[in-house]
């Protein structure tokens, strides 16, 4: 770990333990998973872990004390193992972590159960994310073995705080350091979709395009990718999350990618949809400068103290216009908004946060009221439509109502009960049979980027990913780097 690494930690680890007042924080770590018998899966840490110790290794535990004399961080670790290390590869040990990691003192993790009892006498709460199936009973022996001490003289923590917020929170919002790692991770993706718009043609497997993704993104200097690989042709493309890729791809299929790399513990999520044959068709056009206007108005409203609501707003507002234009909704623009019709063919929200992984941390609304955007997030910009290839007609529901309400009360009564409630409200509605037209059926395009808010505006940080008409046609028609 570099100096300049080392500080970021240390500045991180500050301000949460200001955040967590007179709590004791128990973090643990990810284990590790087996695939089988004598294999494991390759070992990714638990975010909220390494944002706070930068330590990457399995079966290793964070405590933070600030009321603690000298050890206010411990790291709790394995210990170096010389048969193990031949093995498995190097440990940093109790030492390694005190000097390595800036931990003010460790221990062998076989020493947690001893060390948290010592550390946790006298604190009023324990700073601790219950769901652990693993580990949650350590913490709620630990709590009771406290408890029942007390008649001894000791006081024991009377609360268990949640340290989700708190961190997630402070994950949010990207420093200059986790700036340049999200901006390389974005770079390296950038550069497989435009590979990829190169190297598909008709006959090959999706899978084949998917190989040559993932050699850019190792190439590139990527350990892993951000998420599994969406490499979607033809009528798979309607599929919001296909992740098989083993269709051959055929001449007149679209294909949508949606791909991206992790690099330095920070993720990228870019899709595109390109022409397997290097070019659109009048239908595939028509629908695909529909989602394009869409993902431009979604950006163009996205902008430091606006809502992130607005976001959304603006793309399914575009949709439903280029939908109605098509002819595939059958009310106007403002009843199909206001009763949702767009939903047949958009089910999905515009984006989401990006930071540590694909689908970062963070609420996106504050007090019930969406979220206004500030300097440093960075989220998604991804509207799509998606056309089943085997509808030939849609129904569509003739009610308003508020997606607000909806979500609230899928909160309150919870998803099974709130959905038969809106079943059983839609029964009582006249409906609509809307014919779906042929040459629109089996097409689905998605198109999205990584937007960062400035103190001044946007930036997009996937700027230069081919997506007009023109710019990927054109990159369809160049040769590949890699050998077919």
């Amino acid at each position: 770990m570099t100096s300049e690494d080392l500080a970021t930690f240390i500045e991180r680890r500050r301000r949460f333990v200001e955040a967590i007042g007179d709590g004791m924080a128990i973090v643990p770590a990810a284990p590790e998973t087996a695939r089988n018998s004598d294999v494991s899966h390759p070992f990714r840490q638990h975010s909220d872990f390494f944002f706070l110790t930068g330590f990457d290794e399995p079966d290793a535990v964070a405590v933070f004390n600030p009321a603690h004399a000298k050890e206010r961080y411990v790291l709790f670790v394995r210990p170096r193992d010389r048969e193990m290390e031949i093995w498995n590869g190097h440990r940093a040990g109790v030492e390694g972590a005190v000097a390595c990691y800036g931990a003010d003192a460790a221990y062998p993790i076989d020493q947690l159960d001893a060390k948290l009892r010592e550390y946790a006498v006298d604190r009023a709460a324990l700073v601790y994310r219950l769901g652990n199936v693993t580990f949650d009973p350590r913490v709620i022996r630990l709590v009771a073995e406290l408890r029942n001490a007390r008649v001894r003289g000791f006081s024991a923590p009377t609360r268990i705080d949640d340290p989700a917020p708190i961190l997630h929170e402070l994950r949010l919002r990207r420093s200059p350091a986790e700036l340049a790692r999200q901006r390389r991770a974005c770079q390296i993706s950038r550069d497989a979709h435009i590979e990829a718009m190169r190297y598909a043609r008709p006959g090959m497997h999706e899978y084949h395009v998917q190989a040559a993704l993932e050699f850019v993104f190792r190439s590139g200097g990527s350990p892993r990718d951000a998420y599994p690989s969406i490499v979607a042709s033809g009528p798979n493309a309607c599929i919001l999350h296909y992740v098989e890729n083993r269709r051959r791809m055929e001449d007149g299929d679209l294909l949508l990618i949606d791909a991206a790399c992790e690099y330095g513990y920070h993720a990228a999520d870019i899709t595109r949809t390109f022409p397997v044959n290097g070019r659109f068709t009048a239908p595939q056009r028509a629908i695909y400068e529909v989602v394009l206007k869409a993902q431009l108005a979604a950006i163009a409203a996205a902008r430091p103290g606006a809502k992130y609501e607005v976001v959304h707003d603006a793309a399914r507002r575009v949709l439903t216009e280029g939908l109605v234009e098509l002819g595939l909704l059958p009310r106007s623009v403002a009843d199909s908004l206001a009763m949702h019709h767009y939903r047949e063919f958009y089910m999905h929200g515009t984006g989401h946060w990006l930071g540590m992984v694909v689908h970062d941390v963070g609420d996106y609304r504050i007090a019930h009221q969406s979220r206004a955007l500030e300097p440093d997030m960075v989220f998604t910009v991804e509207p799509g439509l998606y056309i089943d290839p085997e509808r030939e007609t849609a129904t569509f529901h003739l009610r308003e109502y508020s997606e607000d309400e909806q979500m609230e009360r899928r909160l309150r009564l919870g998803m099974a009960a709130a959905k038969k409630l809106e079943e059983e409200e839609k029964a009582k509605v006249q409906t609509i049979t809307h014919p779906i037209p042929r040459e629109f059926r089996g097409i689905g395009v998605r198109i999205e980027d990584d937007i960062l808010v400035t103190a001044d505006g946007i930036e997009n940080l996937t700027a230069g990913t081919p997506k007009t008409v023109e710019e990927v046609e054109r990159t369809c028609a160049e040769a590949p780097r890699l050998p077919r």
